[in-house]
C-alpha cells in the first residue's frame, strides 16, 4: 500500500472514529439532559407540592384564627347584651316604688328574720324601708347608700345579711348571667 492510501485510510478511520465519538458524546449528552430534565421535573413537582402543602396549612391556620375571632366577637357581643340586661335590671330595681317595692322588702326582712332570729337590727336605704321595719318591730340603726333593699344584722352584729339590691345582684350575678344567656341565646 502506498503512503497516500495509508494516509487516506488513516484519515477515513479517524473520521469514522471522530463520528463515532461524536455520536457517543451526543448520546451521552442527550441522556444527561434527559436525566437532568427528569430530576428538574421531580424537583419542581416536589417544590410545587411543598408550596401547596404550605399554602393549605396557612389556609387552615387563617381559617381557624378567623373562626376563633368570630367566636370571640360573638361572645363579646353576647356579654355586652347580658351586661346591658344587668344595667337595665339594676335601674328598674332602683326606681321600683310603692306596693311592689314594699312587698320585696318585707320578703327580704322576713327571710333575714328566719336566718337571724326575730331579734335583729336593720340598716335601710329608703324611707319606705324604715316604715316597713317599724311595722315589723325591727330596730333601725342607720341608713346606707344603695339602690334599694336593706342590710340585716344579728343583735350582736356578728352576722350580717346584705339584702340590698346591689348586694343581691352582685352575689347572684353568675347564676343570673347563665339564666339570661340561656334565655337570650338558646
Amino acid at each position: 500500500m502506498s503512503a497516500e492510501k495509508i494516509i487516506e485510510q488513516i484519515k477515513k478511520d479517524s473520521e469514522k472514529e471522530v463520528k463515532h465519538i461524536k455520536q457517543e458524546a451526543e448520546k451521552q449528552a442527550k441522556a444527561i439532559i434527559e436525566s437532568a430534565k427528569d430530576k428538574a421535573k421531580l424537583e419542581a413537582e416536589k417544590i410545587l407540592k411543598n408550596g401547596i402543602n404550605q399554602s393549605e396549612n396557612l389556609k387552615k391556620i387563617l381559617l381557624s384564627k378567623a373562626s376563633q375571632d368570630v367566636k370571640k366577637e360573638i361572645m363579646n357581643a353576647k356579654e355586652k347584651i347580658i351586661e346591658n340586661c344587668f344595667t337595665k335590671a339594676h335601674h328598674e330595681l332602683s326606681i321600683l316604688k310603692g306596693e311592689k317595692y314594699e312587698k320585696i322588702v318585707r320578703k327580704l326582712i322576713k327571710d333575714g328574720q328566719e336566718k337571724l332570729g326575730r331579734k335583729c337590727i336593720v340598716l335601710t336605704t329608703r324611707d319606705a324601708d324604715k316604715k316597713i321595719a317599724r311595722d315589723l318591730g325591727i330596730n333601725i340603726v342607720g341608713t346606707i347608700e344603695s339602690s334599694g333593699g336593706i342590710i340585716l344584722k344579728s343583735t350582736d352584729e356578728k352576722i350580717i345579711l346584705d339584702h340590698t339590691f346591689d348586694g343581691i345582684l352582685k352575689r347572684e350575678k353568675d347564676k343570673i348571667r347563665i339564666k339570661v344567656g340561656s334565655l337570650l341565646f338558646s
